[in-house]
């Protein structure tokens, strides 16, 4: 049986080691963090906007640059099972403005539950508060992770899932450009998208906490 590591807990970290469980592999999915899906809990305004129920067609204009290299992962795994894999697995959804897909319940925890049950009917093996320093390689090929304890643990494979550096209280502080670069990986110099931005002038601090819709600035 392979062995796969699976680094990150978010959303795409547990869908990884949960489709790598299905595969036969033995998981270990590691996380930094002291629970996991940190950032599900806060997405939605803390409902988790989970996906949109628009036609998969309609999702690549929104992308920026390169849509065609996402036409494999959407049809593979389309917004439509998305909606499906929830609703089987104990967590109803509802569709409001915009296609937006919500729990039922408005509660993010609700997605989480979801994925954490899952992780334990697959014998993922999770540890938390765990954080991978280098991803180890032979001769181009990964062989393991080292932990920042200084713990080795050797995989067949490793998935990294740890998120972009737009939210570094959630645990995204930029780590897989990191390990893509320590693993001779050129990276383009990321730029902010749908995060915080900051100002010249002062007065945008006394904004704070106004919510406005449909809005263009």
């Amino acid at each position: 049986m392979e062995q796969v590591i699976v680094v990150g807990g978010g959303a795409a970290g547990m869908m990884a080691a949960l489709q790598a469980s299905k595969e036969g592999c033995r998981v270990i999915l590691i996380e930094k963090n002291e629970k996991l899906g940190k950032k599900i809990y806060i997405t939605g305004k803390g409902r988790c906007n989970l996906t949109n129920a628009c036609e998969i067609e309609a999702l690549f204009p929104q992308v920026m640059r390169n849509a065609k290299f996402l036409y494999s992962a959407f049809y593979t795994f389309s917004n439509g099972q998305t909606i499906d894999f929830f609703e089987q697995h104990g967590c109803p959804t509802k569709t409001e403005r915009g296609m937006r897909v919500f729990p039922c319940s408005d509660h993010a925890s609700d997605v989480t539950r979801v994925l954490q049950k899952l992780l334990r009917q697959a014998q993922v093996e999770v540890r938390l508060q765990q954080t991978v320093q280098e991803i180890l390689k032979k001769e181009h090929r990964v062989t393991g992770v080292r932990l920042e304890n200084g713990e080795v643990i050797a995989s067949d494979a490793v998935i990294v899932a740890t998120g972009g550096c737009s939210y570094p209280t959630t645990g995204s502080t930029g780590d897989g450009y990191r390990f893509a670069r320590m693993l001779g990986h050129s990276v383009i110099e990321p730029q902010p998208a749908l995060v915080p931005f900051e100002t010249a002038e002062s007065w945008a601090k006394e904004l704070q906490g106004l919510s406005l819709k449909n809005v263009r600035i």
